[in-house]
């Protein structure tokens, strides 16, 4: 028998699992002078060749009466320790070089029953070349990391940057730029993902208590499945699967490491203590923040009443007492409005609405002239907004017609801003526009937690922030 090609072999056998589907599989059986090894490859969920083995002797497929003595028993042993006489795997047929008799029979049997089947010549066990194909397998799904994103809302956002290309063979490289936060007791997970629809679905998973910073990380595609991270203390395998790593995500990223812009709008119309409340609350919510920020706060304060519909009577508009200006100058104006006290009461000032939807306007262009920052807007109030025009509330429209409902839109689609809001009323006492207004976090003005609120609105960190993953670092 001539001497077996080597890499026509290999490249045989790297053809047809190149070809594998993630539902089928592939047989190569190898009739060797020792007896019959079989191996069954597969992918698994994340597209890698997985593989098994088994093997029969010639005396243990031959049975007591020995090869000859019973033939059709023999074909029967050799169909089924091959798994191929209902299969409707691929099969490869491989032939190592040997003069026994039962070789060629055996390899007879088998092309009988898979006529299309491949016959590969060998000189030497093939379990070699399958091991080396498999480790050289391209990918057959492209591998992601898995990191979290700051949209500048202080929420975490899951998502993945791409490792290596569909296609990539073992050796390939990837730089990454990360940013790693305080992890907790498990460490920094570096989860790689594969995905097969809307879900991913995880590769490996390795942690290590990395110093929070930044790091210039390099993967490395060892093999199928494998894949080796320099740049970053020594990792360990991590036990924890998908759901237990996502568990761990919190809601909010701490805040207090970056400037922060906090916009407070309070109505002071209505009873004399009814105001002093609402701005005692606006100074606690600003001497909370400046408390974890620092200097980093940057805060805007404004004051609004009631619409006077009697052209006698003078109305008093939305005043801009200060803005963006540090903590402490932002107090003393809070400090000039609590002197002042309640403005605009009784007739003829509107009773049942006030100036919401002029200090919205007010924001959104002041806004629209800033930089595109992240802001916090805070609103402390009780009545509700004027409508823009007559509507069933019986509230009369907004002199300027401003409409309120598109102006908190425009504040929604502005990156990063967060709505808050300290209501008169409990929640389910409150106009429904109080639950826009307060979209993040509505808390009432008798039993507001402060730094409670404070947290929720992204101002300070409710408690040690842990980060499961790393960060995407912004020069990404």
């Amino acid at each position: 028998m001539p001497e077996p090609d080597r890499d026509l072999n290999r490249k045989a056998i790297a053809q047809a699992l190149a070809d594998l589907a993630d539902t089928d599989s592939l047989i190569l059986v190898e009739v060797a002078a020792d007896g019959i090894t079989t191996f069954l490859l597969h992918r698994d969920d994340n597209g890698r060749p997985r593989g098994r083995s088994w093997s029969v002797t010639w005396p243990g497929l031959a049975g007591e009466r020995g090869w000859d003595a019973d033939p059709a028993r023999a074909r029967e042993a050799v169909l089924r320790t091959a798994r191929a006489s209902s299969t409707s795997a691929d099969v490869i047929l491989v032939a190592e070089s040997s003069a026994d008799p039962r070789v060629e029979q055996a390899l007879a049997w088998l092309r009988a029953a898979h006529p299309a089947s491949q016959v590969l010549q060998t000189g030497a066990p093939i379990a070699a070349r399958i091991r080396e194909v498999m480790a050289d397998d391209p990918l057959t799904r492209s591998y992601e990391l898995v990191v979290l994103v700051d949209p500048g809302t202080g929420r975490p956002r899951l998502t993945s940057r791409q490792l290596f290309p569909l296609g990539s063979r073992p050796g390939a490289r990837s730089l990454v730029s990360l940013r790693c936060e305080a992890a907790g007791a498990h460490g920094t997970a570096f989860a790689v993902v594969t995905w097969q629809g809307p879900e991913p679905r995880l590769l490996s998973v390795q942690s290590a208590p990395v110093t929070p910073g930044r790091y210039e990380v390099t993967a490395e595609l060892v093999r199928p499945g494998r894949v080796r991270f320099t740049g970053l203390p020594a990792l360990s395998p991590d036990p924890r699967d998908w759901n237990q790593l996502v568990a761990a995500l919190p809601d909010r990223l701490a805040r207090g490491t970056g400037p922060a812009h906090l916009v407070c709008a309070v109505e002071v119309c209505g009873a004399d203590d009814q105001v002093a409340e609402r701005l005692g609350r606006a100074r606690q919510m600003i001497s909370s923040a400046s408390g974890a920020l620092g200097g980093l706060l940057r805060v805007s304060l404004l004051s609004y009443a009631a619409h006077s519909y009697d052209p006698s009577a003078p109305e008093f508009p939305v005043r801009v007492a200060a803005w963006e200006a540090g903590a402490g100058e932002a107090l003393d104006a809070l400090g000039t409005l609590e002197e002042q006290g309640a403005m605009a009461r009784g007739y003829p000032y509107h009773p049942h609405a006030a100036q919401l939807e002029d200090m919205l306007a007010v924001v959104v262009e002041r806004l629209g002239r800033a930089d595109p920052a992240s802001a916090v807007i805070l609103t402390v109030g009780g009545r509700p907004p004027h409508p823009a025009r007559t509507d069933q509330s019986r509230i009369l429209p907004c002199p300027h017609r401003h409409d309120w409902r598109k102006l908190l839109a425009a504040l929604r689609q502005r990156q990063g801003t967060v709505l808050g809001a300290i209501c008169d009323q409990p929640a389910d006492q409150a106009h429904q526009a109080w639950h826009r207004i307060g979209a993040t976090a509505l808390a009432h003005l008798e039993a507001v937690d402060v730094r409670g609120l404070a947290a929720e609105l992204g101002l300070v960190a409710p408690s040690p922030v842990h980060l499961p993953f790393p960060l995407l670092d912004e020069k990404e």
